[in-house]
């Protein structure tokens, strides 16, 4: 630095920097004789201790050209170390991480800019960053910790000055700064580390569950009165997984669930689970509204048509795809979280068994119902009378296929895209209701308390 310049410097920071200078090179050359494995060392920087050290003082120097002529009494640091009271001797360790920050506290003391300001806290940063990523276990706390103990030793050592009071005010804003900085980072750390909690946990749990889960710590069940369960089940899969390698098995059946998530999620349902090459998921658990039925209709056509494309793309490259049958009963159900470690929301009752039943005793290819709900859905959809067949624990069932959209509410009149006309009799269903809706929730059965079955 200049002469002019440093006679423009504040003379009471000028002061108080160089006597931490003087402390501070102290104890930077006393690292450098600590055992050579610890100098040696090659830090998180990529270079070894030595040099990261060396180039410390060689910077020291460089803004305190007189700081040889005057050495400071004792070592400081290691009297602040012996007052923290750590499981290893000053000798057994070195400050690879706070001389760095110590080092631009003493030219943000100095200078009192803008510039090295910045500079003080993007290395504060940089060190509290690689503590974290390196498991060094540093917390908000610990670091508070060990700096009130510091803090009291650098007032101490500015008792020398000749402003001593004003040395110590500027010491103690300093301080408060580095304290606020940290905190921020810490509490980034936390809400960064609470939504990745939040995001793994929504993607177990239904938004209105993880949150109930959060809020109390349990989830109470509930009676849900209404509500469209929908089961689709791989046809042939044993014959065809024994063809495929594990990897690609558990890829295809990724790749098909996966498109199962996004159809279902733009129909506004829940996924509930997959039990092998089953996949469970349901309409009006949360927020009900009278267009459950169709949405879910039309979830089951898209999943449908995305496996006919599926087989297609299959055959080609001289594979076979599995087909899909798929079953659809509305009613009331239990909803809850089972366990406690590995938890799972879960539904359970009479209709959820029954709708495993119709996509047991479906076709491949088709989507299977009770007569009843394929009346509440013939409005919109196309739907072919199967007649009268046993189930297992409820006898016979008279049940339907849906076969395609009207052509009047898809496009090009194929039965199988939604057109405007569709989604606009949806928006109109919700806001006014359904009139058949009640009468249907009224009919049906109350929820079973026997566990679900998938055959």
């Amino acid at each position: 630095m200049k002469e002019s310049e440093s006679k423009s410097l504040n003379p009471i920071r000028q002061s108080a920097a160089l006597i931490l200078a003087r402390y501070f090179l102290l104890h930077l050359r006393e690292e450098l004789k600590k055992d050579s494995s610890l100098v040696e060392h090659i830090t998180m920087e990529g270079i070894s201790f030595r040099e990261l050290t060396e180039s410390m003082i060689a910077e020291l120097l460089e803004h305190f050209p007189d700081l040889e002529s005057e050495e400071a009494e004792f070592n400081l640091f290691k009297r602040w170390w012996k007052r923290t009271d750590p499981p290893v001797k000053y000798r057994k360790s070195t400050f690879k991480m706070y001389n760095q920050v110590f080092l631009h506290r003493i030219l943000d003391l100095k200078y009192g800019d803008s510039m090295h300001r910045s500079a003080l806290f993007k290395r504060l940063a940089s060190v509290l960053r690689k503590s974290v990523e390196y498991g060094r276990g540093m917390t908000y706390q610990s670091l508070m910790a060990g700096e009130t103990i510091m803090l009291d030793e650098l007032r101490k050592a500015l008792s020398e000055s000749e402003n001593p009071a004003e040395c110590r005010d500027l010491l103690m804003r300093q301080n408060q700064d580095l304290a606020y900085e940290s905190f921020r980072f810490f509490d980034g750390i936390l809400k960064a580390s609470l939504k990745r909690s939040d995001d793994l946990l929504n993607t177990i749990l239904p938004a209105p569950v993880a949150e109930e889960l959060k809020l109390s710590g349990k989830v109470i069940p509930g009676l849900v009165p209404d509500c469209c369960v929908l089961f689709a089940d791989m046809v042939d899969f044993t014959g065809i997984a024994e063809e495929m390698s594990p990897r690609e098995l558990l890829d295809e059946l990724d790749y098909c669930f996966s498109h199962f998530d996004r159809i279902s999620s733009l129909q506004k349902m829940e996924k509930i689970k997959t039990i092998g090459d089953s996949y469970m998921c349901a309409a009006g658990l949360f927020e009900p509204s009278p267009s459950d039925p169709l949405r879910t209709a039309l979830c089951a056509l898209r999943m449908m048509e995305f496996i006919r494309r599926y087989q297609k793309s299959r055959k080609k490259v001289g594979k076979r795809g599995w087909n899909l049958r798929i079953g659809i009963h509305r009613g009331p159900v239990i909803a809850g979280v089972v366990g406690t470690k590995r938890f799972t929301f879960d539904i359970w009752g009479d209709t959820v068994n029954l709708a495993s039943r119709l996509e047991s005793t479906s076709q491949p290819g088709k989507i299977n119902l009770s007569s009843m709900l394929a009346e509440t859905l013939s409005e919109f959809f196309i739907t072919s009378a199967r007649g009268t067949l046993p189930v297992k624990g409820k006898g016979p069932i008279d049940m339907c296929f849906v076969e395609a959209l009207r052509p009047e509410y898809s496009i090009g009149g194929r039965g199988r895209v939604p057109n405007p006309a569709f989604y606009k009799k949806i928006k109109k269903l919700d806001e006014k209701g359904w009139p058949e809706a009640e009468k249907m929730a009224e009919s049906e059965e109350g929820p079973a308390s026997e566990p679900i079955e998938l055959s």
